[in-house]
């Protein structure tokens, strides 16, 4: 475990009813799956209040798995999911960000840090279980969420989710695994330009690039992940279970790498402008608010969606 957070367990024996304040576990008997969600009332991004039960979430599945009780509950996949309607997570808590740098806390990034590759390290691993990760997005999913989701081994998206990493906005850039995820997908003079022109992108822009997997219509995320894990059957889970494991091999990413980038990130953080500091915290604004999407592009001039084409 991460020795900065303290990790409350779910009792095994409860399974699927793991009571968090911000996620609902949900167990799927036809496909075998548990599902992750953040509730429709959870932060749009991720504090660290949430990034502290998505880990015990991780844990209390291990613990499930250690207890023998993967055998009433088999799970092939882990997905995560949102149950927010126009929204999967807007990323990192820029309001901290904000406060940290205008008090020039290091310490207090760097813990913040360490929680993000904590939890995106261990969805790059499968949590250490024998089981295949999915995720899937609807709605705008930017910055650490699409860190999380690439870290997955399988991306499913909707036609019209925006995904992106619009760091570059106020001069600093996706710290927690998006250069080094980016760069497998892709390779890196791709994923240089996606950091470094901090566009957003539509799920079928990124399903023509090879970053998502599986492209789902509007509407119908739910049924299109559902209909992918029951295809093929336990032949299909264990090729596909194969695939993340010869992955994992041929392109392998330590915990060091990844704190390493973490660090560069917290100094780069460090010594952007008052002004960045502003727009930050406006941002900070909306995503503590139940803003739309549109209001939250007029509020915060982040999100406005580029075609690749223009």
């Amino acid at each position: 475990m991460n020795g900065t957070l303290t990790y409350r367990l779910r009792d095994p024996e409860q399974f699927p009813h793991w009571d968090f304040a911000h996620l609902e576990i949900e167990y799927d008997a036809e496909t075998r799956a548990m599902w992750m969600n953040y509730k429709a009332s959870a932060p749009h991004c991720y504090t660290l209040e949430m990034l502290t039960e998505m880990a015990e979430a991780r844990e209390s599945l291990r613990g499930l798995f250690d207890a023998g009780l993967n055998e009433r509950w088999p799970i092939r996949y882990v997905v995560v999911g949102s149950n927010k309607t126009d929204v999967f997570s807007l990323g990192g808590d820029v309001g901290t960000f904000a406060a940290s740098i205008r008090n020039r806390d290091r310490d207090k990034l760097l813990v913040y840090a360490r929680a993000c590759i904590d939890l995106v390290y261990s969805v790059l691993r499968g949590f250490d279980l024998p089981i295949v990760t999915l995720c899937a997005i609807r709605g705008q999913c930017l910055g650490g969420g699409f860190e999380t989701a690439l870290a997955s081994d399988f991306l499913l998206a909707e036609e019209s989710a925006k995904c992106g990493v619009p760091e570059v906005t106020f001069n600093t850039f996706p710290g927690m695994g998006a250069t080094t995820l980016l760069t497998q997908r892709v390779g890196s003079a791709l994923a240089e330009q996606i950091i470094a022109n901090g566009s957003i992108y539509f799920g079928r822009e990124l399903h023509d690039l090879g970053i998502v997997d599986v492209l789902a219509p509007d509407g119908a995320l739910r049924e299109t992940a559902n209909a992918w894990m029951r295809e093929g059957g336990e032949g299909r889970w264990r090729r596909r279970q194969a695939l993340a494991q010869a992955r994992k091999r041929c392109f392998p990413v330590t915990y060091d790498e990844l704190i390493r980038v973490g660090e560069v990130w917290a100094e780069c953080s460090q010594s952007v402008t008052d002004q960045d500091l502003l727009y930050m915290e406006r941002l900070a604004t909306a995503q503590t608010r139940l803003l739309s999407p549109r209001r939250i592009a007029r509020h915060t001039g982040v999100l406005a969606v580029k075609n690749l084409s223009s």
